[in-house]
């Protein structure tokens, strides 16, 4: 009913997703789609109990048509039996997908054939359902992003995601051509580099997904949910600010490799307004936008922990004289819906072309200027800059093709047959509201 068709990348997102992700994603369901929910688990156990089959006939029927109406995500529309058969095909394809993840052992397969390296430390910062186009440093109306708006770096208008959700776009971010035998983690450590993983989003035991997979491949890794002080308790958020001591801590350690450290956000991750620490933000009267309000915020403690990164980076530097480099990029955006009377941001069935709009930020400790580049650039050649950036030389690319350059890629991935609304999906201006 939400997010249209059960297909293969909303299964591959449920058997990613943990504990603390899923309760908000319950939490966040608008009470007409529970009840629909609560309505097919009556008839179902009313089916059970069903005595005699004069009673039931009539409740099968009509279960046999509700059912097939859910599975489709079309209640109200056409349903078809191909549709049910679909679904069922493709659950199955990517339970197949997580059973033949599970037992995968990595290889490393990157043939290096040199190395130099212009900065001692690295560092790369995954956001979460991050929109360019609601970032202040992209012209959004409402300066959220005071930090990125002001540093001296490199600001990418045109880096695309390939994927609707975090496992496709990561996997494809992560891994050149999709392989996890050529993932960037191995690429850093077969060069030389001290690698570290410090994640406030959650990693799974039963089920390992595309981003643990590779997150595992590094020399130390830290995930917030598994930290027995930090961890949440009774439904209570972690925000990224707590990542910030760990990444402090790596810094302090006294080691003559270089470093690369990976942090992965929760950023805007849905529910935005949950995302927020400070709730002393600027409020707006309209209370339809009530949940943009909130996505603005979220990207404002962002660019917040961006700058306190910048600053532990910088001290160092100051100090330490250790050269730096720091990437910034989100995995995904979203898209609005406008089905209930509060607008929201998430995935649904007709995501817009701003759904895969990211932000790419790029500040080195010798950056002097600002440089806005214009390009059309796509995750899935991101391995090939981050081998670029590291100044690691390897066979492994037939041609190079950086991001940070103003060129036009090719959609190889065809990402854009994604797009299912052909409209723009333009942010929604809240500062011409009034602050309450």
């Amino acid at each position: 009913m939400i997010y249209g068709g059960v297909d293969e990348s909303f299964l591959l997102a449920l058997f990613g997703t943990y504990g603390g992700e899923a309760r908000e994603f319950f939490g966040s369901i608008d009470i007409r789609y529970l009840l629909s929910t609560i309505f097919s688990v009556f008839f179902i156990i009313y089916l059970r109990v069903s005595k005699t089959s004069s009673s039931i006939k009539f409740p099968v029927a009509i279960f046999i048509i509700f059912a097939i109406a859910t599975a489709t995500g079309k209640l109200w529309g056409i349903a078809s039996t191909s549709s049910v058969i679909t679904m069922l095909k493709d659950f199955k394809s990517s339970y197949e997908y997580f059973k033949k993840t599970n037992i995968h052992i990595v290889k490393p397969k990157w043939i290096i054939k040199s190395i130099d390296p212009k900065y001692h430390n690295y560092v790369v910062v995954i956001g979460e359902s991050a929109r360019r186009d609601y970032h202040g440093v992209y012209g959004y109306n409402i300066n959220n992003t005071p930090f990125l708006s002001s540093v001296d770096g490199v600001i990418i208008d045109g880096f695309n995601a390939v994927g609707l959700n975090t496992i496709p776009t990561l996997r494809a971010t992560l891994n050149h051509e999709r392989d996890f035998d050529l993932n960037i983690v191995d690429l850093a450590n077969l060069a030389g580099f001290k690698t570290f993983w410090v994640s406030n989003q959650g990693f799974l035991g039963t089920h390992e997904t595309d981003v643990s997979i590779v997150a595992k491949r590094a020399n130390f890794s830290y995930f917030s949910t598994h930290d027995k002080i930090n961890a949440s308790h009774k439904g209570e958020e972690n925000h990224d600010k707590i990542l910030i001591p760990q990444i402090a801590k790596i810094l302090n350690q006294q080691i003559n490799e270089k470093r690369v450290i990976f942090v992965h956000l929760y950023g805007s991750h849905p529910d935005a307004c949950r995302r927020i620490s400070n709730n002393d933000y600027v409020k707006y009267s309209d209370k339809a936008t009530f949940n943009i309000n909130c996505y603005v915020e979220s990207i404002r403690e962002t660019d917040e922990n961006l700058r306190q990164i910048y600053n532990l980076l910088k001290q160092n530097f100051d100090t330490s004289l250790q050269s730096f480099s720091m990437i910034y990029f989100s995995d995904h955006g979203l898209t609005h819906d406008t089905s209930s009377n509060q607008i929201k941001l998430g995935i649904h069935s007709s995501p817009a072309k701003q759904h895969l709009q990211i932000p790419l930020i790029k500040i080195s400790s010798d950056d002097t200027t600002r440089q806005y580049i214009k390009n059309e650039s796509y995750q899935n050649n991101f391995a090939q800059s981050f081998a670029k950036w590291l100044g690691v030389k390897v066979l492994n690319f037939s041609t190079t093709s950086d991001i940070f350059e103003p060129i036009i890629q090719d959609d190889t991935t065809n990402s854009k047959r994604l797009i299912k609304n052909k409209n723009d999906d333009l942010a929604i201006d809240i500062s011409k509201f009034k602050k309450n």
